[in-house]
């Protein structure tokens, strides 16, 4: 009986350090650092996470959750930091955000631009790795599928022309996506650049 209990606890210790990553499935890419493990900040605290995270480069946002969506805003941008900054905390947000959110929406001043499913923004996190040379998922493929995902957030109309397949062709369309839309309809439109 002693050593039944002993491989069981033995068991619930192991399976408990990979539970995080089973909620990842398939796509989940370990992290190296604190600051990669999946889930671990509730919807409820982005704002405050965001306010002091390093990685968000000095960007001011505004978090909002409401019934079924996950509201972010951009208010202030440095001029200094790259317009992909932006991307790269929606991808962050894909894999620490703790909760369900149904979409993400991409808003401005209280108008929703563009959404992208919790399922879609999750499983693009969950293999983002940042700050770490050579871990994570390519962030270029990574793009190509936040640009297959995302949608008008009024229409529901995709932003992104359709993909082929290319890798070039369609890598193309979802950088055409991110700068005749994305980064100035949400990142640029009314920010305050500091």
């Amino acid at each position: 009986m002693k050593k039944f209990l002993g491989i069981t606890a033995l068991a619930v210790v192991f399976s408990a350090g990979s539970v995080l990553a089973n909620e990842c499935g398939s796509n989940y890419w370990p992290g190296t650092l604190p600051e990669h493990e999946p889930n671990s900040v509730a919807v409820s605290d982005l704002n405050d996470f965001l306010a002091t995270f390093p990685t968000a480069e000095g960007i001011k946002f505004d978090v909002e959750v409401k019934p079924g969506e996950l509201w972010i805003d951009v208010l202030e941008y440095p001029g200094e930091v790259t317009v992909a900054a932006a991307s790269r905390i929606l991808f962050i947000i894909g894999r620490i955000a703790d909760g369900e959110f149904g979409s993400l929406v991409l808003a401005d001043a209280g108008e929703g631009l563009f959404r992208i499913s919790e399922d879609d923004i999750r499983s693009i996190g969950c293999q983002f790795v940042w700050g770490v040379e050579g871990r994570g998922q390519n962030p270029i493929a990574l793009l190509r599928e936040f640009a297959d995902a995302l949608t008008y957030y009024d229409t529901g109309h995709r932003v992104a022309l359709p993909f082929n397949g290319s890798l070039l062709g369609d890598t193309h369309k979802a950088l055409d996506m991110l700068n005749e839309a994305v980064n100035p309809q949400w990142v640029l439109r009314t920010v305050e650049v500091k």
